[in-house]
């Protein structure tokens, strides 16, 4: 029955794991919000990097645990007088010892505080990991998304040219259109084909960091909307208040702070490391000393003359002042950081702003209208040329500052540690 039972089980752990694949491969189409819950699940990092919290949890049960009591047993092996082995009775010996240590000073109560200490150390680390992810996540799918976008408007453009190709060489072939006229339109294909070349390699790259990091192996299709890109560039940030959610909430700064209190902790544990600990012994003797079938108990302390453990406290008291400097370096480094994270979120913002009243609608209209003139004669080769490349770069631009304001929104939420998009 209970093989049965684990039969069962196997069987559908496999069926689970096969659905698992099933859904990560193929394609998917993604929000940043449904990447992180992806991450969230998926991230091996973030799922190795728990273990040390657990780890932390089994060395606080390790630092309560008390000496262990030490047992000792002799016998005679060979009396010479007697010539005899292992002699028993009157004429062997046998004694009997046992010695517990008594941790004195508080030694052991400190030791459970540094573990615990340790934990919260721990646990901030895995929280800065968790947010060094995060701001992967969000370069890697914007990049990606921005590729994408680029790709699709490269894909359009190059099906328009590839009609007016065609209709070209129609004309060409009745000599109705010069050769060069065709030979200069397929070379504004073969150069906006081989952007495209070039943007595809980036695609594929950035396709491959942001499936390691969600961990699955699907074509992932983004989502970035007009609307999410008009939520990044309405919410008013003051650096001040961005600079006091950063010293509140970074992790980092938190361990540093931790590892400050760590440092106290290990100088007053070096300093109780002079209080010596006491041996209490009790022993039994067949022959003793002094009588037969003698019971002994005693102490014993070791006399602090020669080791004072004076170099550890040093040590101990030195690392304090260093972890004292790292927390002021990373106060500073903070600093600077919102500073150039919120002056580049504002210069996004304000890129984001303009650009948007200056290629908007009119550009589409104004493309339909060029490539209409261009079929009828009105407009010239090298003039359509020209405005076909310009409006390549001007929507190509477009997607570069959607995509840099969603990097500045995600710069702001690796600096102060919390989401504020």
């Amino acid at each position: 029955m209970e093989f049965k039972n684990k039969f069962i089980a196997w069987i559908a752990l496999l069926l689970i794991q096969t659905m698992g694949m099933a859904q990560t491969s193929g394609a998917i189409t993604l929000t940043i919000k449904q990447a992180e819950e992806l991450f969230f699940k998926n991230n091996f990092m973030l799922l190795a990097q728990q273990y040390n919290i657990n780890k932390a949890d089994a060395a606080i049960i390790q630092s309560k645990v008390y000496p262990n009591p030490e047992v000792t047993a002799d016998i005679i092996a060979y009396q010479a007088q007697d010539n005899a082995y292992f002699p028993t009775g009157n004429r062997g010996n046998f004694a009997a010892g046992l010695e517990q240590v008594i941790v004195m000073g508080g030694k052991l109560r400190k030791q459970i505080e540094m573990a615990k200490l340790d934990k919260k150390i721990a646990e901030s680390e895995l929280t800065d990991l968790t947010r060094n992810l995060q701001l992967q996540i969000w370069e890697s799918f914007y990049t990606l998304h921005h590729q994408q976008k680029i790709i699709e408007k490269y894909n359009k453009l190059l099906d328009k040219l590839q009609s007016l190709i065609e209709s070209y060489e129609v004309q060409v072939s009745k000599n109705n259109i010069a050769l060069k006229d065709l030979v200069r339109l397929k070379s504004v294909y073969v150069k906006i084909n081989n952007d495209k070349s070039e943007e595809s390699k980036i695609l594929i790259e950035e396709q491959q960091k942001l499936n390691i990091l969600l961990g699955t192996s699907a074509t992932i299709q983004t989502t970035y909307t007009g609307t999410e890109a008009d939520f990044y560039s309405t919410k008013p940030l003051l650096y001040d208040l961005l600079l006091n959610e950063s010293l509140e909430n970074r992790p980092d700064f938190n361990q540093a702070k931790l590892e400050i209190e760590s440092a106290k902790m290990n100088v007053s544990l070096q300093r109780k490391m002079l209080i010596p600990d006491v041996t209490l012994r009790a022993g039994y003797n067949q022959q003793g000393d002094a009588f037969n079938n003698q019971y002994n108990i005693g102490l014993g302390i070791p006399l602090p003359i020669f080791d004072r453990n004076r170099g550890n406290i040093q040590a101990a008291k030195v690392n304090q002042e260093q972890q004292t400097k790292n927390v002021s370096y990373k106060e500073l480094e903070i600093q600077n950081q919102v500073l150039a994270a919120w002056q580049n979120y504002t210069r996004s913002v304000d890129e984001y702003k303009n650009i948007g009243k200056l290629v908007n609608n009119d550009f589409d209209a104004v493309y339909n209208g060029m490539t209409s003139s261009f079929q009828k004669g009105n407009v010239s080769m090298i003039e359509f040329a020209d405005f076909f490349e310009a409006y390549n770069e001007a929507q190509t631009e477009v997607e570069r500052v959607k995509k840099e304001l969603a990097l500045a929104a995600a710069q702001i939420n690796y600096v102060t540690g919390i989401n504020n998009f």
